[in-house]
């Protein structure tokens, strides 16, 4: 038998029914918060500059499209140096460029605040953020990476595994001419993402760091990125590598083929932690869209989504059974506590002094 609603009934019903795409937002959220959100449905297209990958984001932007539905997003995977070239040439000749932008550049995000193009705004989920993770008004991070060791188990037996930085020094000092640009590493002396990681590293060991480095500068062939420096390592080209970004190594260990090949470790003598930093460019044309992308990915749920999608989320509050992988306190335990971790924070004297550290590391590894 069928029940039919009289149409007075059923237009209450659907009076009273939630419109697609809604939600119910924390109560933690300002009340003026529908604004943003109201807000949202008059712009275009909100585009993304960052440095992660398609699949990266594809559980990211399926929650996020589930909230706003009438939101299309583009993200645009840049290298570290792009992101900003790209949105300064953009401005200046009056073209539409990044609404929201994230890169793990230390130097470069200190320059785009420094030059006062960072809109200060202030996410509703800040407060349950940790103070770290806010380096500066209106800079969020997206995650906190690791930086690992890896190397080729069949080329480096398991009792000699390097554990530390200083492992892979005393490997390097005791047969040079062995492990000959079988070393592998990110170039600080040009790149901006390696830059960031040696810096903090050398300010939490000091010199002691440069006496390792005078060691492994004999034998590291630096790389501009992890892809080829794991591939590498995987054909045994290299035996080796440090400071490999995690994120990268990660979705290749789910073949079992590479897992048997590939060995991994959090470096006991400090485990550098990159933050991933993102805001709200002034030049933003979608203003209202990118703080709801902003907001989404520092929650709870955004938080895990990245997870996911192979990046470290930070949250206190995200649980180790929700993510695939690392949390930032799983990652902090396994690494021997954050004692012996190394947040590569974002330390102003890297914009004035990191052209000399690089001409340092520049000599010490033999680049040009």
């Amino acid at each position: 038998m069928k029940t039919y609603l009289a149409p007075a009934v059923l237009a209450a019903a659907l009076a009273f029914a939630p419109a697609a795409g809604a939600q119910t937002l924390p109560d933690y959220y300002p009340k003026d918060y529908s604004q943003i959100i109201e807000g949202s449905k008059k712009e275009n297209k909100l585009v993304v500059y960052s440095i992660m990958a398609e699949y990266n984001w594809k559980p990211v932007i399926e929650g996020f499209k589930k909230k706003y539905p009438w939101i299309e997003v583009q993200t645009l995977d840049l290298g570290s140096g792009e992101v900003f070239e790209r949105y300064y040439a953009e401005k200046a000749s009056g073209a539409r460029s990044g609404d929201l932008m994230i890169n793990g550049a230390v130097d470069k995000w200190l320059q785009f605040v420094g030059r006062g193009e960072l809109m200060e705004y202030e996410s509703p989920e800040s407060s349950k953020l940790p103070a770290w993770s806010k380096p500066r008004k209106g800079l969020y991070a997206v995650s906190a990476d690791p930086m690992v060791i890896v190397y080729n188990k069949a080329l480096i037996p398991e009792a000699q595994a390097p554990k530390s930085i200083a492992d892979l020094a005393k490997m390097a000092a005791s047969a040079p001419a062995r492990y000959k640009n079988k070393i592998t590493t990110y170039n600080a002396g040009t790149e901006a993402f390696g830059l960031a990681i040696n810096w903090a590293y050398v300010k939490k060991n000091g010199d002691k760091a440069w006496d390792m480095f005078g060691q492994l500068g004999k034998v590291v062939r630096a790389e501009g990125s992890a892809g080829p420096m794991v591939e590498k390592i995987t054909a045994g080209e290299y035996v080796a590598g440090y400071f490999v970004s995690a994120i990268v190594l990660y979705p290749r260990l789910n073949d079992p083929a590479r897992a048997k090949i590939l060995g991994w470790s959090f470096p006991s003598d400090g485990t550098p932690i990159i933050i991933r930093g993102m805001g709200i460019p002034k030049a933003s044309t979608n203003v209202n869209s990118a703080k709801l992308m902003l907001d989404h990915i520092v929650s709870h749920e955004g938080q895990v989504a990245f997870g996911k999608g192979g990046l470290t989320p930070y949250r206190p509050d995200v649980k180790d059974d929700e993510v695939p992988r690392y949390t930032f306190s799983r990652v902090a335990k396994e690494a021997g506590g954050e004692q012996n971790l190394v947040i590569v924070d974002y330390d102003p004297d890297i914009v004035a002094k990191g052209p000399e550290f690089q001409a340092k590391w520049k000599k010490v590894f033999g680049v040009n």
